[in-house]
């Protein structure tokens, strides 16, 4: 694509899908005119190039740039300017989040004492009392707080951290025939790293259910709240990206969906159209607006929705067209810019809305 130009979603085919229902119709959506609008996104340049299939990007509560570079077995972290600051040796990371004490949160993986190569939660100490170790990732303590010993085909592909440092994981695995624990699932634990419970409004199994999991592949939390998106594979299921809210009532803790399509006043969202993605790997949140970003890797797309879950006619990308994106595998938003991390060109493009860019 040429320096500066503006790239829109392309409708698809609904034959392209490949779900288990009738693939939902994107040209049905509110679509960008043929001339560009002042809201539309325009790439900033340079791209931060020299990741391995990495697949996940992260902006921390620190302000820099985070990325679990999987293929090339490290986390990296960089400041703004794409300059890299310090990278450390993990075998695998798939996610990575920051919670409010600036310690890292990484999904990878680990060899057990038996051979096994299982997935695994680690927590990075980059805050250290010690100046020649603080915010050095090479010199930083790390701790493993939860690993699948028994199940090592699982992996975590999601992180996020609620306000008060408790945080949820998404956990993946080829197995979900098991009531009692499937591999599809999302784990709460607490400040101190302590396992509480499966999110229970979440329930594993093939379904067509709002609230119904399959393969999880990420999730973001909103600042303040205890809300939050999960994103999974739409095989199996008919809502790949769910929207979450925590209520406290007198009879009732736990999540909502905030859009259900059992509730007749709220079948028109647009976040909840049925088999609307095939494989979101990226979600991403504006802390100030409350808008929503999702990430299709094989739709080669980014997805806008506000906080009311309406398509935003800024959302942008191809359908397998060989343009600049080709799979969005990450996504993470801060100060008005997007960053789309793409898995198979191994680089980080950043873009901000045209209205947004100095002139």
């Amino acid at each position: 694509m040429r320096s500066g130009a503006i790239i829109f979603l392309i409708p698809v085919a609904a034959g392209l899908l490949g779900s288990c229902q009738k693939a939902y119709d994107l040209s049905t959506l509110p679509q960008p005119p043929d001339t560009p609008l002042d809201t539309s996104y325009v790439e900033l340049f340079p791209p931060f190039p020299g990741f391995a299939g990495a697949e996940d990007v992260l902006i921390g509560n620190d302000q820099l740039l985070y990325v679990a570079d999987t293929r090339g077995n490290r986390i990296v972290m960089m400041d703004r300017a794409g300059q890299i600051m310090s990278t450390r040796t993990m075998l695998h990371p798939h996610a990575v989040t920051q919670d409010f004490r600036l310690d890292l949160l990484v999904g990878g993986e680990l060899v057990a004492s038996n051979g096994d190569t299982v997935g695994a939660i680690f927590r990075v100490h980059l805050v250290s009392s010690d100046p020649d170790t603080a915010h050095h990732l090479e010199k930083s303590r790390i701790d493993t707080v939860w690993q699948e010993l028994a199940k090592p085909a699982r992996r975590f592909p999601g992180l996020a951290v609620f306000y008060d440092n408790t945080y949820i994981a998404a956990r993946v695995g080829p197995d979900n025939s098991s009531f009692i624990d499937p591999d599809g699932r999302v784990l709460l634990f607490d400040a101190n790293d302590r396992f509480i419970t499966p999110v229970p409004a979440l329930t594993t199994g093939t379904g067509s259910g709002i609230t119904n999991i399959y393969f999880p592949t990420g999730c973001a939390a909103f600042p303040g709240v205890k809300d939050f998106i999960l994103i999974q594979s739409s095989q199996g299921v008919s809502y790949a990206a769910i929207w979450l809210q925590y209520q406290v009532t007198s009879d009732f803790i736990g999540w909502v969906p905030k859009f259900d399509p059992a509730n007749p006043d709220q079948r028109g969202v647009d976040f909840i159209r049925p088999n609307m993605y095939v494989l979101p790997q990226g979600v991403a949140i504006d802390n100030v607006r409350r808008d929503v970003f999702i990430a299709d890797a094989t739709l080669d797309s980014v997805f806008k929705f506000n906080s009311r879950g309406a398509f935003k006619s800024e959302s942008f990308g191809f359908y397998r067209s060989g343009g600049v994106m080709k799979k969005p595998s990450g996504l993470a938003y801060f100060a008005t810019v997007l960053y789309v991390l793409d898995g198979e060109t191994g680089q980080i493009l950043r873009y901000r809305l045209s209205a947004d860019v100095p002139h």
